[in-house]
Order: structure tokens, then C-alpha cells, then sequence
């Protein structure tokens, strides 16, 4: 997840489901906080759904990510 703006690090998914790669920095840093995220972590997959967080928000491996979304149905971009 490193360079987090590179390409395959967004995916789409039904409605308005959206899921970033992010570098845990800045306010990414104090919102995953928020959420729970250890301060050692370094990167994120952020869940949003028009704009809103899906669940906590900001999930930390693929395993807790495929428990708030059907990974199968998502799509780059």
C-alpha cells in the first residue's frame, strides 16, 4: 500500500461502495485512531459508501476487509 495513490489501489462496488488503499498519515492517522487502528499500523483499506464509513471505516488486512465486503464483487477503479 505504499505510494498509496498508484494504480490498483482503489476498487468500485455496488451502489456507492468504495475501498482505498491509504497510508495512514495526516487525518487518515487520527480518523483510523478513532477507529481503533493500533498506532504501529502504517497503511489502511478505507470503506466508504456515499461518502459515509461502512463499519469502522478503516479495516487493516484483506481478511478483516472480506468481513464488511463481498471482495468478489469489486471492481478497479
Amino acid at each position: 500500500m505504499e505510494g498509496a495513490r498508484g494504480e490498483g489501489t482503489r476498487w468500485s462496488g455496488p451502489g456507492g461502495l468504495r475501498v482505498a488503499a491509504v497510508r495512514l498519515a495526516g487525518a487518515h492517522r487520527v480518523w483510523a485512531s478513532f477507529a481503533g487502528v493500533p498506532p504501529g499500523v502504517q497503511a489502511a483499506f478505507l470503506v466508504t459508501d456515499g461518502g459515509a464509513f461502512v463499519g469502522r471505516g478503516y479495516y487493516t488486512s484483506v481478511e478483516e476487509l472480506a468481513e464488511v465486503v463481498d471482495l468478489a464483487a469489486l471492481k478497479p477503479g
